[in-house]
């Protein structure tokens, strides 16, 4: 009890007398040891009615009835001499004592398994036999005055203490031996865990007290008080842990706990020591009477002290966490990590990178990403079993946690909902990635390999991670993104340059000036340039167009002959001539000299783009559908003419036959004298004219009809010539044969039909040569237009030249003369059938055409071009035999 005043002045009757005396009460002191026990056992009280208001399992109320019987042996200390509530205390004190050891032992069987054995759970009850037995005693003794023990004898109460000593040892090594046992135990990993926390609070709190209390007072050892305190204050982490095995909190956290327990109480000690050390050096280093000096020291020595606790006790700590993980090098892998978020920028390596590292660093049985891609969440690995993801099936507090444990499914047949069905698949917690309030991804993982939970270091440790994880993989998403819409526009532009590139018709894109931006293959194929050579000509220098037409006109067709290095315009009569040299239907072969000569139609169109005044110029090759067509045409024109020059044939034949027999007959009988006979010659010429014109007219309506067969075009060539020899050498022609190294040259078709082709032909010729000098015979169109042209004549030699050449598999034929050549605007025509000039010259203007069209039956072709300085060229171009007929090479062998 503390008084006011620590000294009393007394009188006091001694023998009849009073004697005045003094009383120096004695000094107050504290019982510290005692003062930290009824805390501790108030914390025992607190934690216990805590832990049985969150549950109210069997274990729970077991360890309430601990908790409450431990608080009772701390707080209640009875005193003698004993009245009547000494003696309710002392009471309560010796059934709390006396009821704690098989309490503690109990519990220890009953969590964190129960016994399996049923024997074992029925002799419960009977470990508190003895202690029954004992507090019957205790009753004895105290209201029946020991009448069972035989009195209250000093004997008698100390074989009691020895008693309950033994019991209080036996229980307690039976408990530790219970507690060893589950500690070896292969539990779960939960069950595992909640052991591994009554472990760690009955070593923390018992051990200690063992150590510094137990064995000094059982050897009558004189300990400072301060120790006494050290040794009663950590009884306190044996309920606290209890309770976190019992309420699972932190089930996870026994290392990290022990860890930070460890770090704070080497931080307090270091505090305690350094301050104790600073404290000796100013009482011994600074004079008693600079009271005011030590003050200022002790409160700087203690500012200095809290001011380096802070950092001490952050190098405390991360010197114990290396301590704690020094065996598990894998988590190195975690530091690989932090530097793949930093430099990786590929989407799929930077996840596969990070479940790898993750996984290796933490040991983890198994993760998976999963990545927001639209209202889906798609898997970073595959895993045929994982159900679906969408973001619907994701609640939306997920998204604002650190992280979130998945609740296990009872059975697997019963996870019907998608975060039950990937907890059956071993997945146990997920962590939301997101990046300012926009949803990246879910990361699930599972268990330590062997199915440790993770801890709240690694749950931090990996929250921290991802904090990274996340904005780098949302730059690889964006980077990814960006990608695929660079490689998106790049397949368009490639497959847009491919349909423009694979367009059979030119297209070109034109400035405001009308010069070339770009144009594809077709368009620099019709204009005879490449594509390099394009860029930057102006349009009317490779097609002759004064004026490109406007958007919404129609099309335009120009005609020009394409001379590989510009363009030259065809004549007005040219440009509006129906027969331009092109190959028929089912010709194959174009005249070389004729091949420059195309026909365009151009269109053009606004631009659509931001190049503003560019336009797009399209140019179609129409040189062969309109020679197509004019090629229908003229053969409408000819079958009807020939359907005609039938009927017209065989209705004129009878009277000219008749004529012609007349004229005849007159003539044998009218004398030679007779001036009425020149007058029936004249008759008999005209006759045989009709009969000649009537005759090229039925030649002209047969068109073919005999089987193709091999023909040596050499022999053909040169029975053409013995046949035309007299009348070669009537006009004074020298003729020049040149059927090249081999002489036999084959081909297939008609003999008969390629004998008057070469015939027409020579006849042609040698007309043209002899009109130019005054002969009086012209019989068609070709030596018509050879005379009449106004081609310069001449008296020169008159010499005709066949020759033959055979490359690439045809054979040209070329037949030369010295005569006056055709008029450039007539070269074309004389093909035409019944074109000639002269009319009243005899000619037919058949035989050329009737010549074009055996050619072209037998697949080859039949043009004209003129000599320099004078003189025409006829060249017969036929495609030649592989191979001849084995017996008609034989024949013409040598």
């Amino acid at each position: 009890m503390l008084r006011c005043c620590s000294e009393s002045d007394l009188q006091v009757l001694r023998d009849d007398e009073l004697v005045s005396a003094s009383h120096s009460l004695p000094g107050v002191t504290l019982d510290w040891a005692y003062i930290v026990l009824a805390l501790t056992g108030i914390a025992y009280l607190l934690i216990g009615l805590y832990t049985l208001s969150r549950q109210r399992t069997r274990p729970i109320l077991l360890f309430h009835l601990w908790t409450l019987t431990s608080a009772a042996v701390y707080l209640l200390t009875p005193v003698a001499p004993f009245d009547g509530i000494d003696r309710i205390f002392y009471l309560a004190d010796s059934v709390c004592r006396l009821l704690l050891p098989p309490l503690t032992l109990h519990f220890f069987l009953m969590f964190p398994a129960r016994p399996r054995s049923r024997w074992l759970r029925r002799a419960a009850p009977w470990l508190y036999l003895p202690a029954t037995a004992l507090l019957v005693v205790q009753f004895d003794q105290i209201f029946g005055n020991g009448t069972l023990t035989g009195g209250l004898s000093a004997a008698t109460l100390e074989r009691q203490d020895r008693i309950e000593l033994v019991l209080l040892v036996a229980f307690a090594l039976a408990a530790a031996a219970v507690l060893g046992r589950s500690l070896l135990s292969r539990h779960g990993w939960e069950q595992g865990r909640q052991t591994q926390w009554i472990a760690f609070g009955v070593a923390g709190g018992y051990l200690p007290f063992l150590v510094l209390y137990v064995v000094p007072f059982s050897f009558e050892l004189s300990t400072p008080a301060w120790l006494s305190v050290a040794a009663t204050a950590p009884l306190a982490l044996v309920p606290l842990s209890f309770a976190y095995a019992l309420l699972r909190y932190r089930l996870w956290d026994v290392a990290v706990i022990a860890r930070d327990v460890a770090t704070y109480a080497l931080t307090v000690l270091l505090a305690v020591l350094g301050f104790s050390l600073l404290s000796l050096l100013i009482r011994r280093g600074v004079p008693q009477d600079m009271v005011v000096a030590r003050g200022v020291l002790n409160a700087s020595a203690l500012l200095l002290i809290g001011t380096l606790s802070i950092p001490v006790r952050h190098g405390i700590g991360a010197s114990l966490q290396r301590l704690q993980y020094r065996a598990q090098q894998s988590r190195r892998a975690l530091e690989r990590l932090g530097e793949e978020l930093l430099h990786e920028r590929d989407l799929d390596r930077l996840a596969s990178s990070m479940l790898k590292e993750l996984e290796e660093g933490l040991d983890l049985e198994q993760s998976n990403l999963f990545l927001v891609e639209g209202d889906h969440l798609v898997a970073v690995r595959e895993e045929p079993e994982a159900p679906s993801l969408e973001l619907s099936d994701v609640d939306a507090d997920v998204w604002n946690e650190p992280h979130f444990l998945l609740a296990p499914a009872p059975l697997a047949d019963t996870a019907k909902s998608t975060p039950m069905r990937l907890s059956v698949l071993g997945y146990h917690c997920v962590f939301p990635l997101a990046v300012r309030e926009r949803q990246v991804g879910l990361l699930y993982v599972g268990h330590h390999t062997g199915g440790a939970p993770l801890s709240s270091d690694d749950l931090a440790l990996i929250r921290q991670l991802l904090n990274q994880a996340s904005l780098a993989i949302e730059n690889a998403q964006l980077l990814e993104q960006s990608r695929r819409q660079v490689d998106r526009v790049s397949e368009l532009k490639q497959f847009s340059d491919e349909i423009i590139e694979s367009s059979p018709a030119g297209i070109a894109v034109v400035d405001s000036a009308d010069r070339i931006v770009t144009a594809n293959g077709a368009f620099a194929a019709l204009v005879g340039l490449t594509r390099s050579d394009l860029e930057g000509r102006e349009l009317g220098d490779l097609i002759p167009l004064e004026l490109l037409p406007k958007q919404g006109d129609p099309p335009v067709e120009v005609r020009f002959e394409d001379s590989r290095s510009g363009h030259k315009a065809l004549p007005q009569e040219a440009a509006g001539n129906k027969a331009l040299p092109q190959e028929a239907a089912g010709n194959k072969a174009l005249p070389q000299e004729a091949a420059g000569k195309k026909q365009l139609q151009l269109s053009v169109a606004e631009f659509l783009g931001a190049a503003h005044g560019h336009r797009v110029v399209v140019a179609l090759d129409i040189t062969e559908r309109e020679a197509l067509k004019r090629k229908l045409a003229e053969n409408e024109r000819l079958a009807a003419i020939g359907a005609m020059a039938a009927g017209v044939a065989h209705e004129v034949n009878t009277p000219l036959t008749g004529i012609s027999s007349y004229a005849q007959m007159l003539l044998s009988e009218t004398p030679d004298r007779d001036p009425r006979r020149r007058l029936l010659r004249k008759v008999e010429r005209q006759t045989f004219r009709a009969a000649r014109i009537v005759n090229t007219l039925l030649d002209f309506a047969r068109r073919g009809g005999h089987e193709p067969a091999a023909v040596d075009m050499g022999a053909v060539i040169q029975e053409s010539c013995d046949v035309l020899a007299e009348r070669f050498a009537g006009a004074g022609v020298e003729v020049r044969v040149d059927l090249g190294p081999d002489g036999t040259i084959w081909v297939l078709g008609n003999e008969t039909e390629l004998g008057q082709v070469l015939a027409n032909l020579l006849t042609n010729a040698v007309d043209s040569m002899t009109e130019a000098g005054g002969a009086p015979n012209a019989v068609d169109a070709g030596q018509k237009a050879r005379a009449t042209a106004g081609a310069p004549g001449g008296s020169g030699p008159r010499q005709l030249t066949l020759a033959v050449e055979n490359p690439n598999g045809t054979i040209n034929v070329h037949i030369d003369d010295t005569g006056p050549g055709i008029r450039q605007q007539h070269l074309d025509r004389v093909f035409e059938p019944f074109f000639s000039t002269r009319k009243a010259s005899g000619g037919t203007g058949l035989g050329l055409s009737i010549s074009q069209e055996i050619v072209r039956r037998h697949g080859g072709d039949l043009f004209a071009t003129n000599l320099d300085p004078r003189g025409c060229r006829f060249t017969v171009r036929l495609p030649q035999m592989v191979s001849p007929p084995l017996a008609q090479a034989e024949e013409h062998g040598p």
